[in-house]
């Protein structure tokens, strides 16, 4: 027959209970210390770090722009005309002088050619006038020497008769005597006229000559401002230059006014820097910079501040010194760099992302074996383009996280996983 046998269960030995006891103990233990505070787990590749330094820091402020002339001249025609040739175009380097565009205005050029005809009779009309002044004056003059010559000769009778009387002659009358000298005084009187009138004439022939000449003078004007709009007809750089825009084309119709060209040096460049308007306020005129064009290091001092915010920057301009590298150009990308001070002997560390400067916020700090970041306040002072002053919470030789933290920024502590 069958016998049925009772399942008999192991039993643990006091040993083996103990031991397991201790086991799970222990792990609980371990994760209590070493989990517990840390809440959130971060890949050591995440993110990065940065080392608390001591010595002199380098305030500055860097900005990206672009290079443009520093002499930029816009070349405008001041007369209505059609375009009947392009001889540059953008790129073309010109000297001063250089034909850039031919323009034609036929009523322009049919109004030159009337205004000399004008000039030529008005010049002849005041030839004739001056001759047929001077042949009056002429006359005049006839006249005054006429009347001193009938002076003269009744000066001399009368001179002779009156040695005459002196001598009691009889034959010499008294009344021939007083007749003669009347006539003394008729002449002299008649002479002295005709010499007024000589004054006169002289006075009316420079009056009507000046006249004349101002009238000839007003027409040359008119010829020579004729004869300059029809050469500005032809459009010529003002200066050695780069053409920089040349929007004509042939056959176009301009109208006074007009911008035919734009010129630009080719010596003579600023740079044209965009700051963030929250570092602006530590950049003045005169400071130092630094461009980089990536090929070569440009330096320069900050020249005018714009005194407008657009797009949350600013406008610097940058007036480079010494000479310049072959391969600027206008609209070359550059990198600034704007020196604001020097402060030595301080910490500084890379800067966190979206510290500021002069600012409290809280940063992670690593412990010394790298496993864990606690979060702390940290007090920052002055703030460069890579770097920030540290003015209390850290010192040197402490690595903090100076990525962004956001993800994990409620935590008090992350562990830091290799």
């Amino acid at each position: 027959m069958d016998i049925v046998r009772p399942n008999k269960k192991p039993k643990l030995t006091r040993t083996t209970q103990l031991i397991a006891i201790l086991v799970v103990v222990t792990l609980g233990l371990f994760f209590l210390f070493n989990t517990s505070r840390a809440s959130f787990l971060a890949s050591r590749d995440s993110f990065l770090i940065g080392t608390v330094q001591r010595g002199d820091l380098n305030i500055s402020v860097r900005g990206t722009g672009v290079l443009a002339p520093e002499d930029i001249r816009w070349i405008a025609t001041n007369v209505p005309g059609r375009i009947e040739r392009v001889l540059r175009k953008a790129g073309a380097i010109v000297k001063k002088g250089d034909l850039l565009l031919a323009l034609s205005n036929p009523q322009l050029q049919q109004a030159l050619t009337e205004s000399q005809w004008e000039l030529k009779a008005l010049a002849a009309q005041t030839q004739a006038q001056k001759v047929s002044l001077e042949s009056d004056l002429l006359d005049q003059e006839i006249a005054v020497i006429n009347e001193k010559l009938n002076l003269d000769k009744a000066q001399l009778t009368l001179d002779a008769l009156s040695k005459l009387l002196a001598q009691d002659i009889d034959v010499i009358s008294k009344i021939a005597y007083e007749e003669v000298k009347i006539d003394v005084m008729q002449f002299r009187q008649r002479w002295q006229l005709q010499q007024q009138r000589l004054d006169k004439r002289r006075q009316n022939l420079h009056a009507q000559v000046d006249a004349s000449e101002a009238r000839l003078n007003i027409m040359r004007k008119s010829v020579q401002r004729i004869e300059q709009q029809v050469d500005s007809l032809n459009v010529r750089a003002t200066m050695d230059s780069i053409v920089q825009e040349m929007p004509m084309e042939l056959g176009q119709q301009v109208s006074a006014g007009t911008n035919l060209a734009m010129l630009a040096r080719s010596d003579r460049y600023i740079a044209e820097l965009r700051i963030p308007e929250k570092q602006i306020k530590d950049v003045i005129i005169g400071q130092k910079v630094t461009l980089d064009t990536r090929s070569s290091k440009i330096a320069g001092v900050v020249q005018r501040i714009d005194p407008a915010v657009i797009n949350s920057s600013v406008q610097v301009d940058v007036q480079l010194l010494g000479s310049l590298p072959k391969e600027v150009r206008p609209e070359l990308t550059v990198d600034g760099v704007i020196e604001i001070a020097t402060i030595g002997d301080t910490l500084f560390v890379k800067r966190p992302m979206f510290v500021n400067g002069f600012n409290q916020a809280s940063i992670y700090l690593i412990d010394h074996e790298g496993s864990y970041a606690n979060k702390l306040p940290v007090k920052f002072g002055h703030m460069s383009s890579q770097y920030i002053q540290i003015e209390q919470g850290l010192k040197e030789g402490d690595s903090i996280i100076v990525s962004d933290s956001s993800s994990w920024e409620t935590h008090p502590q992350i562990r830091i996983t290799n």
